[in-house]
């Protein structure tokens, strides 16, 4: 990549500008402490949050746009788990909406601030394009400001998981810049790196050392980027 034509940098969040492992041990220490206290509910709870995120995974292939992403998933998730549509939702909104958001600055990756406030200073426009809604993940972080565009794929003209390229293709209409003069930052060769792929923009993978044969990705820390991409 030659950074003199990069105009614009779009990141993932989870797992890309937090160690999403380290979040997810602190979360899993909660949920058995609510299943010493109640059992069964705090088994029920295990189960929809597992159900909730292989319905994710299941909805990865599909691409439909009259589709309500958000909606969907709840609904298979609800079915495959057992669960009402309500305790399902009321299941997420807690725990993995609200209560992860005073972990993440704990769990923020290392050299990720100084790596985004030189992008700024440097000139490089900043957007974000997540699974999820990130707005409020961003202001746990501090990190809110620096970005100018948020998208996520539960977007009304998104509606896609990754690796469906359409949610970067939005943030790249969006921005008004070309495929060729941006750079996609993930965590996920087998998602971040297929979907940029497809939608034609270089991508680096960060906080990983496995599947370093991928043929779409590199690799890098927030250090090494920060050399590479904006010096």
């Amino acid at each position: 990549m030659q950074n003199a034509r990069i105009k614009a940098i779009i990141v993932d969040v989870d797992g890309t500008l937090y160690r999403q492992n380290a979040m997810r041990r602190k979360m899993l220490w909660r949920l058995l402490q609510l299943c010493l206290r109640e059992p069964r509910h705090g088994v029920q709870t295990i189960c929809a949050l597992q159900a909730y995120r292989h319905a994710q995974e299941q909805l990865r292939s599909i691409s439909d746009e009259g589709l309500s992403l958000p909606q969907e998933q709840l609904r298979l998730a609800s079915e495959q788990s057992g669960s009402s549509f309500e305790f399902m939702s009321e299941c997420v909104n807690r725990w993995i909406e609200r209560e992860p958001l005073e972990l993440l600055l704990a769990t923020r990756r290392e050299g990720v601030t100084d790596f985004i406030q030189a992008a700024v200073s440097s000139g490089v426009r900043l957007a974000v394009f997540s699974d999820y809604p990130a707005i409020d993940k961003l202001h746990a972080l501090g990190l809110s400001g620096f970005f100018e565009l948020v998208v996520s794929a539960q977007d009304p003209d998104v509606q896609a998981f990754k690796p469906n390229p359409r949610g970067l293709e939005v943030t790249l209409g969006r921005l008004g810049v070309s495929a060729h003069e941006a750079v996609y930052i993930g965590d996920r060769p087998e998602t971040d790196a297929v979907a940029a792929r497809l939608a034609g923009i270089s991508c680096i993978i960060v906080g990983r050392s496995e599947n370093r044969n991928h043929e779409w990705s590199q690799y890098a820390n927030y250090a090494q980027l920060k050399t590479a991409l904006l010096t």
